[in-house]
């Protein structure tokens, strides 16, 4: 855990670096390119190619962790993961040749409003994009690689270079490209590859990349845990489809309201949660799979550690998020009244998000043990009961709905994947949870109540926003650094006055 502890700010650092660099990099395209078709044929390209990619990077790293800690040696694990990995890139192969070919002959049923000259450039910026992305199915082992043997900070290092190679270039040419940036980009996932896995051989060379496939029991058990994942994720895109519709259905702008909110609220999840979950992941696997009621009294800690992250992030983004939202969004028509609702709108999301935690940990609890349908069948229900709440909640809470039904759903889904662990006998102490959950509650208020309480104030938003978390970070640390004082004076009196008593007896 002291490799977690160590690692995870460095880690949340170089994530806010990547997502720095994305922002420079949509404003430098903003500043060549405009609101044009050119621009837009790269982001659509972008979608059909690095946000599927995505899907399988993430399935390959939760298939294969587990296997990672097995007990077979490491020359029987080579041989299925090289199997399974080979497979996999085969099946990416052949869908990208389908993609591609779908794309280039329905490119006007895809992008119709493209003019036939941009519809050539985005057929040409998805064939690129694709050929560099099947190096990620590679990259993607040496991901779980590292982090099952503890190396957290080296996976996320290496993300550094597809987010910054085109920003260099954008920054150094005096006229950019879109075919120059898309080859960079697709070099860069490359080099990525490459690095990672010099990296790897130099750390445990037995599982240098090889291609080989045996067709055994053995991958086709791997291949089935891994379509409930394809399909889990495929879901949870049919629900943003479905809160983006209901979205428009409420009026102009709010699409825009609800994207803007998801930004905020992704911001929590994709550094805090996803980074420390993901983290623990490989650990947890190996405590389940050692004794599983020692690993769910350990995965009972874990999620406490992560929800008084998040708890506390929750309540300082109740106390800043509004000057915070302003300085985000609040431009040109984008008025303080809309700035309202995404604050609003985020408060909503935010309240799930400790649920999101418990939920997450429990589906990485079925990960460990091989399962996977089972949190797949509950992604399912959560998208019909989000859908049917939805469309009952509109006539009630009108916009509202559409952050209150994924809230609720979030509240369900935890509950309901809670249930269904209890049901095959994996009880963790959800009392334990609920207490642990109060007091992280009850400590991020009193935190909200000094910021409130001092209430700095000015006319400079960052200087308010920098000010105000200031003063909630040196409260939260001031009581948590307390708290261990006193625990490690509780634990040498402990120590003192047991050796007094033995002392004395004997």
């Amino acid at each position: 855990m002291k490799k977690i502890t160590f690692s995870f700010p460095a880690v949340i650092m170089i994530s806010l670096g990547i997502q720095l660099f994305g922002l420079i990099r949509s404003l430098l395209l903003a500043r060549d390119f405009g609101a044009y078709f050119t621009l837009d044929a790269f982001y659509l390209a972008n979608v059909f190619t690095i946000s599927i990619f995505s899907i399988i990077s993430s399935a390959i790293t939760t298939i294969i962790i587990p296997e990672l800690n097995s007990d077979n040696d490491d020359k029987i694990k080579k041989k299925y993961i090289t199997s399974y990995l080979t497979t996999i890139t085969g099946i990416s192969i052949t869908l990208s040749v389908v993609l591609f070919i779908f794309l280039a002959l329905g490119r006007n049923i895809v992008a119709p409003q493209f003019s036939s000259e941009v519809q050539v450039l985005f057929v040409l910026i998805t064939l690129l994009l694709l050929i560099s992305q099947q190096f990620r199915i590679q990259a993607s082992f040496s991901v779980a690689f590292f982090q099952n043997e503890g190396h957290y900070i080296i996976p996320r290092f290496m993300d550094l270079i597809p987010a910054s190679l085109p920003v260099i270039y954008l920054l150094f040419v005096h006229k950019s490209n879109i075919i120059v940036l898309s080859v960079i980009t697709a070099i860069s996932y490359v080099m990525e590859t490459i690095i990672l896995n010099k990296i790897q051989n130099r750390v445990n060379s037995n599982y240098a990349p090889t291609f080989s496939v045996i067709f055994d029991d053995k991958l086709k058990e791997m291949l089935k845990r891994t379509v409930p994942i394809f399909l889990s994720s495929a879901i949870f895109q049919v629900q943003i489809l479905i809160s983006n519709y209901f979205a428009g259905t409420f009026g102009q702008g709010y699409i825009t309201l609800l994207s803007n909110t998801n930004q905020i609220m992704g911001i929590f999840q994709s550094l805090f949660i996803l980074n420390l979950v993901n983290m623990i992941y490989p650990r947890l696997v190996r405590e389940i799979r050692e004794n599983l009621g020692i690993g769910l009294k350990k995965m009972v800690n874990y999620i406490t550690v992560t929800n008084l992250i998040v708890i506390i992030l929750v309540w300082g983004y109740i106390a800043v998020g509004h000057d915070l939202v302003q300085l985000l969004f609040v431009r040109g028509k984008f008025t303080l009244s809309n700035a309202e609702i995404v604050y609003n709108f985020s408060l909503i999301l935010g309240i799930a998000l400790p649920f999101t935690v418990i939920r997450d940990y429990h589906y990485r609890l079925y990960y460990s043990l091989g399962n996977t349908k089972k949190p797949m069948i509950n992604s399912i229900q959560t998208v019909v009961f989000n859908l049917i709440t939805l469309i009952i909640g509109s006539f009630v809470l009108h916009s509202y709905i559409i952050v209150v039904a994924p809230a609720l759903g979030t509240l369900w889904s935890c509950i309901n994947i809670v249930i269904k662990a209890r049901n095959d006998k994996m009880r963790t102490n959800i009392w334990k949870i609920v207490n642990r959950y109060i007091l992280c509650n009850i400590f991020g208020f009193s935190m909200y109540i000094l910021i409130t309480k001092i209430n700095f104030s000015s006319t400079n938003l960052i200087l308010n926003i920098t000010v105000n978390t200031l003063i909630g970070a040196v409260y939260v640390v001031g009581i948590l650094g307390t708290c261990v004082l006193l625990k490690k004076s509780w634990r040498a009196v402990k120590i003192v006055v047991s050796n007094k008593v033995k002392t004395y007896f004997d």
